[in-house]
C-alpha cells in the first residue's frame, strides 16, 4: 500500500532544468494543466477541473503578460482534464480546443456532459466544502479541431506530434513536443508516484493499454512528464514504460484472482478499494471518481477476457 509522504508538497515542475518554455499553471489538486510558450502560440496541455478555472485563468495570465492564450489541447474527456475548458473561454473567447476525433463526439454527447457536470460539482465540494451548491460553468465545452496519430500542432519554432493511445479513454491522446523530445504521457499508461509507483490508467481495455505502453516505448523520448505528475526524474523514466507495464499487470492479476476465487463483482470493489485507495490516491481523486473508474475497469476486463 502506498502512504503519502507528501505527493503534492514534493511534485516539483523543474521545468527550468530543461526549457523554459513549459510553465506549471495549476491551481488546486486533481488536475495539472502545464503552459507551452512557443515562438509564435502558446497552448495548455490539459484544462485541470472546473474548481480551479478561476484561479488557473489568473494563473496563466501572469505568466503570458501581453501574449494570449492559443490553444488548448485535451488528452481526454475526463472531468478533472477539461473541467476547466468553460473558464478558459470566458477569459479567451477565441481560443482553439484540440482533441481526438471521439473526445469531440463525447462532449457533444448530453449525458456525458451531465457526467461531467456531475463529477465537477462533486470535485468542487470535495476539494472546496463550500457553504452552497457551485453553479458550474458548462458553456463551451467542447472540442473545436480534431486531431489523431500523426497530426502535428504548430506553435512556430516548436511542433507538437500527436499518437493515439487508448485505454484509459477511447480518446486518450499523447503528445510530444519538439525539437526539445518532451513527451506529454497519456493517462493510459499510467500516473508517476515515486520510483517504481504509479496509479493504474488502465480503464477502457488491457490490450489497448499494453499496445499504447509499447507505442509510446518506442517513441523514445528524451523526457516524460507523467499526468498529475509532472517532470518525471531521470532514473525513473529510463524504466517509466516498465513501470507501467507492471502496474497495469499487478491491477489486472488482483481483479482475476478474486474472479478465479468466485468473488462477486461487490467483493471485487470492496477489496479493490481497501487495496488501492490510498492517501495518496485520495489527494489526487475524489472516492466517487476513484469507485466509478474502478467499476468501469472491472466491468470492462471482464467483458474483454471473456470474448478472448
Amino acid at each position: 500500500m502506498v502512504m503519502n509522504d507528501g505527493f503534492n508538497t514534493k511534485k516539483r515542475f523543474e521545468f527550468t532544468d530543461i526549457t523554459d518554455k513549459l510553465l506549471r499553471v495549476s491551481a488546486g489538486s486533481g488536475g495539472e494543466p502545464i503552459l507551452i510558450m512557443g515562438s509564435e502560440k502558446t497552448a495548455l496541455m490539459d484544462c485541470g477541473m472546473a474548481y480551479c478555472g478561476e484561479g488557473l485563468v489568473n494563473n496563466i495570465k501572469k505568466e503570458l503578460g501581453d501574449r494570449k492564450l492559443d490553444y488548448v489541447i485535451l488528452s481526454h474527456t475526463h472531468y478533472d482534464h477539461v473541467g476547466a475548458l468553460p473558464y478558459l473561454r470566458k477569459a479567451w473567447p477565441d481560443i482553439v480546443s484540440f482533441g481526438a476525433v471521439y473526445a469531440k463526439e463525447v462532449l457533444e454527447k448530453e449525458s456525458a456532459l451531465k457526467r461531467i457536470e456531475k463529477m465537477s460539482e462533486a470535485a468542487w465540494i470535495y476539494y472546496l466544502k463550500p457553504e452552497s451548491k457551485p453553479k458550474i460553468l458548462m458553456d463551451g465545452l467542447k472540442v473545436d479541431r480534431t486531431i489523431s496519430e500523426n497530426d502535428v500542432i504548430s506553435l512556430g519554432d516548436e511542433e507538437l506530434i500527436v499518437y493515439e493511445t487508448p485505454g484509459h479513454t477511447d480518446c486518450s491522446l499523447t503528445l510530444l513536443l519538439k525539437p526539445e523530445q518532451i513527451l506529454f504521457a497519456s493517462e493510459s499508461t499510467g500516473v508517476y508516484i515515486r520510483n517504481s509507483e504509479m496509479i493504474i490508467g488502465m480503464l477502457k481495455s488491457y490490450s489497448d493499454t499494453m499496445a499504447s505502453i509499447k507505442k509510446c516505448r518506442k517513441i523514445n523520448a528524451k523526457y516524460v512528464i507523467s499526468p498529475h505528475y509532472g517532470l518525471v526524474p531521470e532514473k525513473a523514466a529510463e524504466l517509466y514504460w516498465d513501470y507501467a507495464e507492471n502496474t497495469t499487470n499487478l491491477h489486472k492479476d488482483f481483479i482475476f484472482e478474486r474472479i478465479n476465487k468466485g468473488a462477486s463483482f461487490e467483493e471485487i470493489m470492496k477489496d479493490y478499494k481497501k487495496e488501492f485507495y490510498s492517501e495518496i490516491v485520495a489527494d489526487e481523486q475524489p472516492v466517487e471518481a476513484f469507485l466509478l473508474n474502478a467499476q468501469h475497469m472491472v466491468q470492462n476486463l471482464i467483458k474483454e477476457f471473456k470474448e478472448l
